[in-house]
């Protein structure tokens, strides 16, 4: 894992799907998967008992730890502003005054990364610098800035649906996604080569393209800071909980004893913790670049690290893991609340949501 790359400064996983999906309490002890740390911190300003955040990329967890210290060192126009959602020129001196509260190894860090602050930290990942410049280079020659703007205010499917296959849909749009979205594209430039380890698939782009016509032909975009974010390269009329002003009022709140940031695999991890440790998991899509046996290794400590009750989310994109069938009588599924959630789901290019409650 390369220490220098931030991969995802932003998380691609729809925090409303998963709020929902756990169902957060004062009670719960939650493991949860750092990546852009946006659903860490979704999930710590609900306020349970702990959050344990692991990646195994420690920058990462440094981002994570910026994400947090700007949020107490500025005020909400600032923060906005330093983290890059609003345009500034100022955030190098903006960030003299949250480097304060970070560790002495993130401080320095971000001392060295100061490019990553001059874009403005949630634009600076690997994945998220693609998706600007297919935003900003490539979809400006396929269509023009009201077409896009227009297919980004739809609240109505049925309006959305008629404009996507008669304006949106043409044959030029079709060429560059698949272009963008092919394995060469997204290894080369997007991806970490391990995530496409076991995706056995041969026209990855052509998956994609079937994703993105049912979500745009599904899921209205009005409100959807994914998309907006993927066709724009900014978040429109919504943001991340953690960016909204009550998410930042939260953050001023949370106690120093709520949070824990942990580097390295989470199967060690796991195997470190006594049993019955959580109450709820946010594994991302962590089962991605797994083979069968690891997957199977994974669940088992998930399990027997599991409190009674507990409630497991996480997405698949283009390998489909879940748990092993020798697991199945420790494991629950409500199929049609997880229906129901998918339905929800502003992100296009996963394949599946799966919530399942753990049963001691």
């Amino acid at each position: 894992m390369n220490a220098q790359i931030i991969n995802y400064s932003q998380c691609w996983e729809d925090p409303k799907v998963l709020l929902e999906a756990l169902d957060i309490n004062s009670n719960d002890e939650i493991l949860s998967i750092t990546s852009g740390g946006d659903n860490t911190l979704a999930l710590l300003i609900a306020f349970p008992k702990h959050v344990v955040s692991v990646d195994m990329n420690i920058a990462q967890n440094y981002l994570l730890e910026l994400k947090i210290a700007a949020a107490q060192s500025l005020s909400y126009n600032e923060y906005q502003e330093f983290l890059g959602v609003t345009e500034s020129n100022m955030r190098l001196d903006l960030y003299r005054r949250v480097s304060s509260r970070l560790s002495n190894p993130a401080r320095e860090w971000w001392s060295v990364h100061e490019s990553h602050i001059k874009v403005g930290p949630i634009n600076c990942g690997r994945f998220e610098k693609f998706t600007a410049l297919f935003a900003r280079r490539i979809l400006p020659i396929i269509h023009n800035h009201k077409t896009i703007k227009q297919l980004l205010s739809f609240n109505r499917i049925e309006e959305q649906r008629t404009f996507f296959k008669t304006r949106w849909n043409s044959r030029k749009w079709r060429f560059f996604l698949k272009l963008f979205t092919s394995r060469f594209i997204l290894q080369r430039f997007a991806r970490q080569r391990g995530m496409f380890s076991h995706a056995n698939i041969k026209n990855i782009a052509s998956i994609y393209e079937r994703r993105m016509e049912r979500h745009l032909t599904s899921v209205p975009n009005s409100g959807n800071l994914f998309m907006q974010y993927s066709l724009t390269g900014k978040y429109g009329d919504s943001l991340p909980p953690y960016l909204e002003q009550n998410g930042y009022d939260k953050l001023q709140n949370v106690r120093n004893t709520s949070l824990s940031i942990k580097t390295g695999n989470l199967l060690s991890y796991l195997k470190s913790m006594p049993d019955s440790s959580f109450s709820k998991f946010n594994l991302s899509d962590i089962f991605e670049p797994l083979s069968e046996l690891e997957n199977e290794t994974l669940w088992h400590e998930i399990i027997r690290t599991a409190k009674s009750g507990a409630k497991v989310a996480y997405w698949n994109n283009l390998v489909k893991r879940s748990y092993p069938a020798s697991l199945s009588s420790q494991i629950s599924t409500d199929n049609k609340f997880v229906s129901e959630l998918q339905s929800k789901d502003r992100v296009f290019f996963y394949d599946s949501f799966h919530l399942h409650t753990i049963k001691k």
